[in-house]
């Protein structure tokens, strides 16, 4: 062969493996380290220059770098894309995501590979600006890829958790040296664990009411390395970041730090959301899944449906004591009143002034909005074919990220988890068969309700996890007044979380256990074996391997990750637009003329969350009016603003008297910082 075809054949074969691994590719074959996130991000920076921006918002306690991948068209909408509406795609935050990392990468890449062949992807890099932060939690994240793991849930910030003047001297140890930290079981006198009787391999606390008494303590795998008694007091890291967000957060509970915000990792995620005004969405990748479960963060207060005004207050409003009213009706009565001196006070205002605190559920007339979103993301799982373990699905936490979102940043949030370890499926028994299901629920009538038995009925409550002094005649006797139907109690089980599906005296875990037996060939669980501690004695080390219930082996990822990552690309297209959509010019004589300008917003969502308006972290529309030469304002102000409007065609109006002369121009613009401007000219006539 000649040289020339020997160096062709060279150049064609090099080629062939650089299109093999081309860089910025996203394979879903493994979990990626947080230096392989940080240079896919780079690379796809590097590949389109046009589409993307790479910012650093800071470091973490351990010195990492945090990025948000910037992605929009430029030059498409005329306006930069820091001031489009924008949605905030988050990843990450507790650190031992990883799938949620994955999710977020894979999302960007679709955003960039599609861009120009989608038209779906393409209008909304034109018009619309998408952030996105794969891994808010480098430090936790990197703890899943050391030689020796362990599920390790705080950051690289060092606290001495045990008062003792040192700092993490005394966290887990591999004593069997299998690389993983697990438990060690050891019989102790006062021991309150005991091997569950279904399978030894699980342990459960013994049951005093059965006469049951534990023989067991367990502890985390590892060594009393500071000789004060305890083991692993004091481990490595100091905070976890998912719990060190302002809402609701746990005061003098270490692992969430000792004041909101006081970790670099969280100050840096609230600087960019605050910096970047034109955030109109977060959607998250957590283990919290705000659409299956939507148990909030604690005990309602201001959010709550009624309450009662202090007699003081009460007799000068003429109202009751003795009788709750809504918030709203307690603004209407204030502002009918006359005490403010013409300022129109609004619902939180009352909340802060009878004392009702925080809200800590989610409002009343954002619910409809989310239970409608609840609903359509079910049904899009189950068209999807993919099962999940509804029951399992955790809500927000304290001092959560997304709690933080949508109680105080004040603007739609919405967060899966991805996957659950799946329960085995079972065949029901004839009392299943007949038992009543939210399925039947949805396709009866009052009639055919009143129709089942008592038993059925509270077989029924007991299984969707209604409190105890629900019973059937109790229902039955509110459908008979009309008060409830079977498609409100569909909607209301719908929206409550589920309770893990047991059985009665069944194991927890044991789902688990039978999951890692046939999906991992027992490679889940580490079974216990015999081992000489230094200072317990003869102990046993087993247990669960790290990160099983929350990290699917790489093979299991790629279809919940295309699933979720189209609809949420699909879900970025129902963001607020306002548009102008009627003006009207009439004349009242001697050059008077009264301007009406009807905005409409044709996008899905309304153009503020109630919970924002009463944080008052929502932006209001600002309708400006701006005159030409000559031309005065008889009545109303310069600039109008319009606190919120209704998603799906909702319409409000901004009206002013003008005098002018006639034939002369007036403009109106209007517009939010999470809202495209508009504009329009109308002539007095």
């Amino acid at each position: 062969m000649s040289r020339r075809l020997i160096c062709l054949s060279c150049f064609f074969l090099s080629l062939a493996l650089v299109l093999a691994a081309a860089p910025g590719e996203l394979t879903l074959d493994k979990y990626h380290q947080p230096g392989e996130v940080v240079s896919l991000l780079k690379s796809w920076r590097a590949n389109y220059p046009q589409l993307t921006k790479l910012i650093n918002i800071g470091k973490s306690s351990g010195k990492s770098d945090m990025f948000v991948l910037r992605i929009a068209a430029q030059g498409k909408s005329g306006l930069e894309p820091d001031s489009r509406p924008a949605v905030f795609v988050s990843a990450n935050v507790e650190g031992y995501h990883l799938v949620g990392t994955e999710a977020a990468l894979k999302l960007a890449e679709k955003l960039l590979t599609k861009y120009g062949s989608d038209k779906k992807v393409t209008s909304l890099l034109d018009k619309r600006t998408v952030y996105v932060a794969p891994l808010l939690n480098p430090d936790v994240a990197q703890a899943y890829f050391s030689k020796t793991r362990y599920e390790r849930l705080r950051n690289r910030l060092s606290m001495d958790d045990d008062l003792d003047d040192l700092v993490d001297e005394d966290g887990p140890d591999d004593l069997n040296k299998d690389g993983l930290i697990t438990q060690i079981r050891v019989k102790d006198p006062e021991g309150t664990m005991i091997p569950d009787p279904s399978d030894a391999k699980l342990m459960r606390k013994a049951d005093p009411k059965k006469g049951e008494k534990g023989i067991y303590k367990i502890y985390t795998e590892g060594l009393d390395n500071d000789g004060d008694g305890l083991y692993n007091e004091d481990p490595p890291g100091g905070v976890e970041i998912n719990r060190n967000f302002p809402h609701d957060f746990e005061y003098y509970v270490k692992p969430a730090g000792l004041w909101p915000t006081s970790q670099k990792e969280t100050i840096a995620l609230i600087q960019f959301l605050v910096s970047h005004k034109n955030i109109a969405m977060i959607l998250n990748f957590s283990t919290e899944n705000t659409f299956l479960n939507l148990q909030q963060t604690g005990q309602a207060k201001a959010a709550a449906d009624k309450v009662k005004v202090p007699a003081r207050f009460a007799s000068f409003l003429g109202l009751d004591p003795d009788e709750e009213y809504t918030l709203k009706e307690i603004v209407d009565v204030v502002n009918a009143s006359g005490i403010t001196g013409g300022q129109q006070v609004d619902e939180s205002m009352v909340a802060s002034f009878l004392g009702l605190g925080a809200a800590m559920s989610i409002d009343r007339e954002d619910m409809p909005i989310i239970q409608e979103i609840q609903k359509d993301y079910k049904e899009a799982l189950k068209k999807a074919e993919l099962g999940y373990p509804e029951s399992r699905a955790k809500g927000v936490r304290k001092g959560s990220f997304i709690a933080y979102c949508y109680f105080q940043y004040g603007i739609p949030v919405f967060s899966a988890d991805l996957w659950a370890i799946p329960e085995p499926k079972k065949d029901p028994d004839e009392k299943e068969k007949d038992a009543l299901t939210i399925e039947k629920l949805k396709t009866m009538s009052s009639e055919d309700f009143l129709a089942l038995d008592d038993e059925v009925i509270e077989d029924f409550l007991e299984e969707q996890g209604a409190p105890p002094n629900f019973k059937a005649s109790m229902v039955k006797d509110m459908v008979k007044a009309g008060r409830i139907t079977p498609e409100r109690m569909v909607q209301m089980m719908e929206s409550m979380p589920k309770r893990p599906a047991t059985k009665e005296g069944e194991h927890p875990d044991s789902y688990i256990l039978k999951w890692s037996d046939e999906v991992l060939k027992g490679k889940g669980f580490v079974d216990w074996t015999p081992f000489k501690h230094p200072t317990l004695g003869d102990v046993e080390i087993g247990g669960f391997v790290p990160y099983l219930k929350v990290t699917p082996p790489p093979s299991e990822i790629k279809k919940t990750i295309d699933f979720h990552t189209d609809y949420y690309i699909g879900f970025m297209n129902r963001l607020p637009q306002l548009e102008i959509k009627e003006t009207q010019v009439e004349a009242l004589g001697n050059s008077v003329y009264q301007v009406t300008v009807y905005f409409t917003n044709t996008g899905w969502f309304p153009t503020s969350t109630a919970q924002g308006r009463r944080a008052r972290a929502a932006w209001p529309i600002r309708a400006k009016l701006k005159l030409s030469q000559g031309q005065t304002i008889f009545s109303g102000r310069s600039v109008v603003n319009i606190p919120f409007i209704d998603g799906s065609g909702g319409t409000k109006k901004a009206e002013w008297t003008i005098r002018g002369k006639k034939g002369s121009k007036v403009t109106i613009t209007a517009g939010s910082p999470n809202l495209d401007p508009v504009s329009t000219t109308v002539v007095l006539q």
